[in-house]
């Protein structure tokens, strides 16, 4: 007969696995059919998992994609943020295109598969979450400086992995950095 202890390890487990499955399945799901005309029932049914399953995680299908969007950036910020150094913004680069390119499954879906606005949302706020002193610019406004600093990068990715998903790495970081980080962070260092 098991514990309390180890009853609760295993639901702990099964609610890990239920969760890990409803995410893969609306992964899943976004390449194959607009992000707005998926349904709950489509997920559950993907997942293999009980209609109830859904709502004991998330009250809703953008609740779920918001939750999804917010980890992969955090993480990805939480990589590259320490190595943004206004002298030599290609590593952080390199570390963002490595980071998205590693998880091209998810990454694809966030930004091809419509969900691209729920992801820009989700990044803005994790950035405009970013100490001050990341923005010191007296002529460029922060919250300018983050809208375009995330637009630019998610075209970059989208453009990446919807129309060019042979473009080397090395490449794609050299576009993020020339074309949107050195600019943006080297004008806002400047001042």
């Amino acid at each position: 007969m098991a514990t309390a202890a180890q009853s609760g390890k295993t639901r702990d487990a099964r609610q890990l696995r239920s969760d890990a499955a409803l995410r893969a399945a609306l992964i899943a799901l976004i390449p194959r059919q607009p992000y707005d005309k998926i349904t709950v029932r489509d997920i559950v049914a993907e997942a293999g998992v009980g209609y109830a399953t859904f709502f004991r995680h998330y009250p809703s299908k953008d609740a779920m994609l918001d939750a999804i969007a917010s980890e992969e950036i955090a993480e990805m910020m939480a990589r590259t943020a320490p190595l943004l150094d206004p002298t030599d913004t290609r590593r952080s680069c390199r570390v963002l295109a490595e980071h998205v390119g590693g998880r091209r499954d998810v990454w694809s879906a966030l930004l091809t598969g419509g969900a691209a606005t729920h992801l820009r949302e989700q990044f803005e706020r994790l950035a405009d979450e970013m100490p001050m002193s990341s923005f010191p610019s007296e002529w460029l406004p922060r919250e300018l400086g983050i809208r375009f600093g995330v637009t630019a990068t998610i075209e970059i990715l989208g453009w990446w992995l919807r129309d060019r998903p042979d473009y080397p790495l090395e490449e794609v970081a050299e576009l993020l950095d020339r074309l949107t980080i050195a600019p943006t962070v080297g004008a806002l260092k400047r001042g």
